[in-house]
């Protein structure tokens, strides 16, 4: 798999579609503003703002898989609107979170470290500078601080890596509508197997188009993260292909 001709295959598949894209994207973005004013605008009542915390998270995931799904339909040539992740998030609403569900207990080991991991850095840290100051022992200090930095990075890389397997779920979830949330989960994470390394790199391979949109005051943005949704559906396609003709 050429990650060149992935991101040549979204190119393609855009074409006479980016408007539409664009579109999605910016009516996504307002949405996301919306929510992060009325979450700003709460934050001082403590009650309130708990409870738009979790509305937030609410809806956060199906209109996640809503927003996968519109960009599959315009990669495909279907039929879709520039505000349809709304009716295709909320129609899939409990498939979206029994996929969401299934993922965090296949994450739960990796999870927990990394939970773990930060809670002996925050302990380190503070038995370090306490250490400094009372015993005078900097020695001491830098060496508790490394050992909980160390901790915290390796429980990080490890909760990266783990999450990559079941970055295809959504996708595979909308092509396989009477697959168990339980089997699409496991069928991301056999498609994903040996090939985490080329979808980091995919993403990556995208950072100079980012460093492009500060030029453009961040609009570029909008025809970026159409460009790269369809060309990581074409990563996914690709996969799927390579499986079948094994």
């Amino acid at each position: 798999m050429v990650l060149s001709d992935i991101r040549k295959q979204a190119r393609e598949a855009l074409s006479g579609k980016w408007q539409k894209g664009v579109l999605i994207t910016l009516i996504y973005f307002a949405f996301e503003l919306v929510l992060g004013y009325i979450s700003g605008w709460v934050e001082k009542i403590p009650v309130l703002s708990f409870v738009v915390s979790i509305g937030v998270l609410v809806i956060s995931i199906p209109i996640t898989f809503g927003l996968i799904i519109s960009f599959m339909k315009l990669k495909r040539g279907e039929e879709v609107k520039c505000y349809d992740f709304f009716t295709l998030g909320f129609s899939n609403f409990a498939r979206s979170w029994k996929l969401a569900g299934n993922m965090l207990l296949k994450l739960w080991l990796p999870i927990l470290l990394y939970v773990l991991a930060m809670v002996i850095l925050g302990f380190s840290i503070s038995f370090s500078i306490a250490t400094a100051i009372i015993a005078q022992s900097s020695t001491a200090a830098v060496i508790i601080s490394i050992v909980g930095i160390v901790l915290a990075i390796a429980s990080f890389v490890y909760l990266f890596i783990s999450t990559l397997s079941y970055a295809l779920t959504y996708m595979i979830a909308y092509d396989n509508e009477a697959m168990e949330a339980k089997e699409v989960v496991e069928e991301s994470r056999k498609l994903m197997t040996g090939n985490r390394g080329k979808y980091v790199l995919l993403q990556l391979s995208f950072i100079g188009w980012a460093i492009l949109t500060v030029f453009t005051l961040y609009i570029g943005v909008l025809w970026l993260i159409p460009y790269m949704q369809v060309a990581l559906i074409c990563f996914y396609e690709a996969l799927k292909e390579n499986k079948t003709e094994e």
